[in-house]
């Protein structure tokens, strides 16, 4: 009897089913590729951005190569990877390895042409991409070929994996290499800020012979006064970089420094009302279309905060704990944006006005508005306003006499007091030497309210044949914050002495109806009633003809002491520079010390250029060394 063929007990002769491929190396292949090719891809587009999206300038030699160098990195990049399309093997481990050989080389040549950086020279945002974008032509390059060695035989015998899952690799080699310059680009335009940041704060061991060799290079140029010290612009070239140092008065040594040698100083450092903030503006060195307003701390330089613009703002006025007052340029619109650079509010002046000064103290914003004629204003005028801080919402307004001026320098804001010099110019004698007199007016406004306080008319000296003799306005509190600082060392300095009564006094040059010559003289005020309390002056030979170079002969301390800059000569290229202490209403003549805090011999005509401020206890003079640097020297 035969058996079924298909039975049970039949063994089976069948060939066991084949293998899945093993697709491991097919798949790394398949990623290495995608991201090679996606890294050239960046390396192009990078490259492209840095030269041409950037914002950073094209011009002289650097910016001739860079295109060169773009250009033929697209070039490259594009063959590359239409080689990578169309061919497999020798050929693509070649081109591949030949690309990355030349990215590396062009990177090290844009790494290595980087300067120090330094007083004009600094690496730009470009410079810093263009090296990233070399870098991922190195990468695309070398993952190019090397997937070629991640599987066994020739092209023809590799097997292939699933189409869906090539698919998924490929898009997650595309997303890991396109993320990664996503996050590279903007790191390393932030390194590129670092490289350029120079800042100290609080050190304890400066290293004054490293800040001198800078110091050196600073050129001749004035201070800004601080409670905390005497802050220097340093190399105040054209343009002037963002580079900042705080000085101790008593020492001459650094408390801190704050330079970025890639950001243009727009203007003058600008400080809050309590001359605990002080601002440093202006655009970017290599793309002016980006703007930033950076707010540091007086005491010690540390950085509060950042403000970022598309463009400049206008001129900074004023800025508070977290305000910032600008004002357009040729314009009556002024804004208030917050440390983050949003616009909080924005107001306009009278037509025809221009902000020329402001404070903000008190929930105001006093503003000092110079006016051209206008359909309702027959002649040029100033006026003072206040706003309220929180709405823009006009809070008062008061108009100046017709005939007077108020100068920005003339214009002071003390606790809730608004303080201006109305001063009116009148004509004495005729020609091109003409003699003029300036008569002043003291006017005192209430800050909340505008209302008038006290006035005091009629106020002069004498006449003179300057310009720069138009007087200068000075109070011997300005804020209320506390006077300390730090020395060198980051240890507080003792807080400065001051008078129970607060004076506001006018230091002016004149010649004297009733005796020969020309006089330095200074009245004093009672800042709370308008009381004058004394008039006094002292002999001037040598007249200056700079209002910069007479505001710097005088200043006025906390304890309500006038210190006085002169020089008694007639001729100036013999110099008799004196220094005077006047306190209530009699002049002293103080020795200046015969070597500044730099060890160097004060110079004869030490007076000509001299800068004096308040210091601790006493007064620090500051004047331009034979070398035209300035040094520093202090009385108590």
């Amino acid at each position: 009897m035969s058996h079924n063929a298909s039975g049970a007990g039949r063994s089976s002769t069948d060939a066991a089913p084949p293998r899945a491929p093993r697709n491991g190396r097919p798949l790394a292949r398949v990623f290495l590729r995608a991201a090679g090719i996606t890294a050239l891809a960046c390396w192009a587009v990078l490259l492209v951005w840095a030269s041409f999206g950037t914002g950073a300038t094209s011009t002289g030699s650097s910016g001739v190569y860079m295109i060169i160098g773009t250009v033929a990195s697209v070039l490259i990049a594009a063959a590359v990877i239409t080689t990578a399309a169309a061919h497999t093997g020798l050929r693509i481990i070649i081109a591949a390895l030949a690309t990355a050989v030349f990215a590396a080389a062009a990177g090290w040549a844009v790494y290595s042409s980087m300067p120090e950086a330094g007083p004009g020279q600094f690496i730009t945002h470009r410079a810093g991409v263009a090296a990233l974008a070399y870098g991922f032509g190195v990468l695309g390059g070398g993952l190019l070929a090397l997937s070629e060695f991640v599987v066994e035989g020739y092209a023809g015998g590799r097997a292939r994996p699933p189409k869906s899952m090539r698919r998924k690799v490929g898009v997650f080699a595309v997303a890991v290499v396109v993320l990664l310059a996503a996050a590279l680009a903007p790191a390393m335009q932030r390194w590129a800020e670092l490289a350029n940041q120079d800042v100290r704060t609080g050190d304890t061991a400066v290293n004054e012979a490293g800040l001198d060799g800078l110091a050196a290079l600073a050129g001749v140029e004035r201070f800004t006064d601080t409670p905390y010290g005497l802050l220097r612009t340093d190399h105040p070239a054209d343009p002037t970089p963002q580079a900042v140092t705080m000085l101790d008065p008593a020492t001459g040594a650094a408390v801190w420094y704050h330079r970025r040698w890639n950001w243009l100083a727009a203007q003058p450092p600008v400080l809050s009302h309590p001359q605990d903030l002080v601002a440093l503006t202006g655009p970017r060195a290599d793309d002016r279309g980006d703007f930033q307003v950076r707010v540091l701390r007086t005491r010690d330089g540390e950085e509060v905060a950042t403000a970022g613009f598309d463009g400049s703002p206008g001129a900074l006025l004023a800025l508070a704990d977290d305000r910032l007052l600008f004002a357009e340029d040729g314009s009556e619109v002024f804004h208030v944006y917050d440390f983050g650079g949003n616009l909080l509010w924005d107001a306009e002046m009278p037509p025809g006005c221009e902000g020329n000064a402001a404070q903000v103290a008190g929930g105001r914003v006093a503003l000092l508005a110079k006016c051209v004629p206008a359909p309702d204003r027959p002649v040029a005028r100033d006026y003072v306003l206040a706003f309220d801080l929180d709405d823009g919402a006009t809070a008062w307004e008061q108009e100046v006499d017709k005939a007077a001026e108020v100068v920005p320098d003339s214009f002071l804001v003390s606790g809730d007091t608004v303080l201006i010099d109305s001063r009116i110019e009148h004509r004495v004698t005729d020609g091109p030497f003409s003699a003029r007199r300036f008569e002043h007016r003291l006017i005192a406004y209430g800050l909340d309210d505008g209302a008038e306080r006290w006035q005091v008319k009629d106020q002069s000296f004498g006449s003179t044949n300057s310009s720069a003799c138009g007087g200068t306005l000075h109070l011997s509190q300005p804020s209320a914050a506390t006077a300390s600082g730090v020395v060198a060392g980051g240890e507080a300095r003792a807080d400065v002495p001051k008078a129970e009564r607060r004076t506001v006094q006018i230091i002016e040059c004149y010649t004297a109806k009733d005796r020969e010559g020309s006089w330095l003289g200074v009245m004093a005020y009672d800042a709370d009633t308008g009381e004058r309390l004394y008039k006094k002056s002292v002999r001037l030979g040598y007249t200056p003809l700079d209002p910069e170079v007479a505001r710097g002969w005088g200043t006025v301390l906390p304890d309500n002491r006038a210190v006085l800059a002169a020089d008694e000569s007639l001729d100036p290229t013999r110099p008799d520079c004196r220094l005077y202490e006047v306190a209530a209403g009699e002049a002293v003549e103080v020795a200046l010390p015969a070597a500044g805090t730099e060890g160097t011999a004060v110079p004869a005509d030490w007076c000509h250029d001299a800068q004096i401020s308040a210091a601790a206890s006493g007064a620090a003079i500051s004047y331009v060394d034979e070398d035209g640097t300035r040094s520093i020297a202090v009385i108590s």
